[in-house]
């Protein structure tokens, strides 16, 4: 780690850098506007006031709300506070009908329940738990000796709610548990196999690496599973990628045929990609420069997967 970068800052930057889709991202939005929302009136209009201490934060959920809230007016804003430090606060303000954002996003920030719709799914309990780590996460450098990663909240019952949000995911067991610090109530784990399940498991992928790989100098003992974990939710993830673009390719076949397609790089792309679903796009782009007799790089593979995906969302979008 660089400089004096926290890992928290670290972490929450990967999170503010990964494509998620709508069931995810209005979960990401929900949480993180339930601790670090409150509703505003100013000049008789009422407004959804979002605050971060991180600009990357700020802008991620900015970015989210835009994408698939586009009916809401949006606006931003930054004050300077005074806690033990001085700190910047990004603001984002949603502006307009509030009752209907918060419908959308199904969120009563006087409830402590989480909404049904946000953790009936594998996607969604993710999308809450990194919405709540984006929020009011922190985790400890992994350099330390006294492993630590929280999310803090202001209410005891939304506390155990997000335990039973947690309880929920199938197959892992974090331990997670609550304790008290004068006026918030922290939800924490402390060793550091759990922790690094938890960052792999919120797609934090490089932070579970880099927190594997410095711990591993002092704490051998179990890194090797772990690791192995960071790989395997690394492979899951590619696979369910090529799961998405492989039904795109299907739908495009069947509507106009893949001979039609006009750009000649993406048709063979996606031959290819029908007889390779494992391959990376390292590899599909080596696949492709000898098909195409001409040199095909990563990023034009990535640039190809962009265009088939707006052309199947033209066409979807037409019927």
């Amino acid at each position: 780690m660089e400089g004096n970068v926290s890992f928290t800052y670290i972490i929450k930057n990967e999170l503010s850098n990964n494509e998620v889709e709508f069931e995810e991202a209005r979960s990401i939005i929900s949480a993180f506007a339930k601790i670090n929302g409150q509703m505003q009136i100013q000049n008789k209009q009422t407004k959804i006031v979002l605050s971060s201490e991180s600009a990357d934060t700020a802008k991620y959920i900015y970015k989210l709300i835009r994408k698939y809230y586009p009916q809401y007016n949006l606006s931003t804003s930054f004050v300077k506070v005074m806690k033990l430090y001085k700190a910047t606060e990004y603001r984002i303000n949603v502006l307009g009908d509030v009752d209907s954002f918060l419908e959308d996003i199904k969120l009563d920030l006087w409830d402590s329940k989480i909404n049904y719709d946000l953790k009936n799914k594998p996607d969604r309990i993710r999308g809450y738990l990194i919405g709540t780590f984006l929020a009011s996460g922190s985790c400890t450098t992994p350099e330390s000796t006294n492993y630590h990663l929280e999310l803090s909240v202001n209410d005891e019952k939304y506390a155990h709610e997000i335990i039973k949000l947690i309880n929920k995911i199938k197959n892992l067991e974090f331990g997670f548990k609550i304790t008290q610090r004068r006026t918030k109530y922290v939800i924490y784990l402390k060793k550091s196999a759990n922790i690094s399940d938890f960052l792999a498991y919120l797609n934090a992928l490089n932070s579970c690496m880099e927190f594997e790989d410095i711990r591993i100098n002092r704490d051998y003992s179990n890194s090797t599973n772990r690791l192995i974990n960071c790989d395997t939710y690394n492979f899951n993830k590619s696979l369910e990628t090529s799961r998405k673009q492989l039904e795109m390719i299907d739908f495009l076949d069947k509507r106009i045929g893949l001979d039609n397609l006009s750009n000649e790089k993406l048709r063979e792309l996606c031959k290819l990609r029908r007889d390779n679903p494992e391959t990376n796009y390292s590899e599909l782009a080596t696949l492709l420069a000898e098909r195409m007799h001409k040199s095909v790089s990563k990023s034009n593979i990535n640039h190809l997967f962009i265009k088939l995906k707006e052309t199947y969302e033209n066409l979807n979008h037409d019927d």
